[in-house]
């Protein structure tokens, strides 16, 4: 199915700045914030899979894992992750600062999530079989659970705000210190990881329940 994704905007910011500012410690911290804010959850919420096979699958674990793994690299090994870019990132990374690492962020979720509501819902206004990230959570028991069989959009919004406004709170932890940032990295690898096990479970029962099924009829 095709999809539009409120992270491509995350993802094209951070490509921008990896590539035309790598050297800059004040993006980078910009980065940094982005891609362990609301791309790190996006992986829980979509509920990420390596599912190897499927195109759908690996594209949403990339968009949300990806930046993760390079902030990573570009925060704790800057010169290591240097050698294999164009440009070298900051040897020594600016420190935190309320701007690049608070308000910085917010104020891009707040436009962002501004002009997609704009460009998807005003402009583009997709077809009901295109699934937009409002569809796709809207539709999930968990989601439904919570806000009831009918979420409204702007109950979306306000969710997304406080999970960046959360997260943003939590990176000021993770960009500070090393070992809660790699435990972070080590739980999403282990969550997509243990999702797309559980896939290929699934589907291997349901494969050999069919097989038992043929040979006795």
């Amino acid at each position: 199915s095709s999809g539009i994704n409120a992270e491509y905007g995350g993802n094209l910011a951070i490509f921008l700045i990896a590539l035309f500012w790598p050297g800059d410690p004040q993006l980078t911290n910009l980065l940094f914030c982005l891609a362990n804010g609301l791309l790190y959850t996006g992986a829980f919420s979509f509920r990420n899979s390596l599912v190897f096979h499927s195109v759908d699958k690996m594209t949403s674990t990339y968009i949300h894992s990806a930046p993760v793994l390079l902030s990573f690299g570009v925060r704790w090994f800057p010169e290591e992750t240097s050698r294999f870019w164009h440009a070298s990132f900051p040897s020594k990374p600016a420190p935190w600062s309320f701007f690049w690492n608070v308000s910085a962020p917010l104020l891009f979720s707040t436009f962002h999530s501004l002009f997609y509501t704009v460009l998807v819902y005003g402009i583009l206004r997709p077809e009901k079989h295109i699934v937009t990230s409002y569809r796709y959570l809207k539709a999930k028991q968990s989601t439904k659970a919570i806000f009831g069989p009918n979420p409204s959009f702007m109950a979306f919004l306000l969710v997304q705000f406080v999970i960046v406004l959360v997260m943003t709170g939590v990176t000021i932890l993770t960009y500070t210190y090393f070992i809660l940032h790699l435990l972070q990295v080590l739980v999403l690898v282990v969550v997509v990881t243990w999702n797309g096990a559980n896939y290929y479970v699934d589907v291997f029962r349901v494969s050999l329940s069919k097989s038992k099924r043929n040979k006795t009829s």
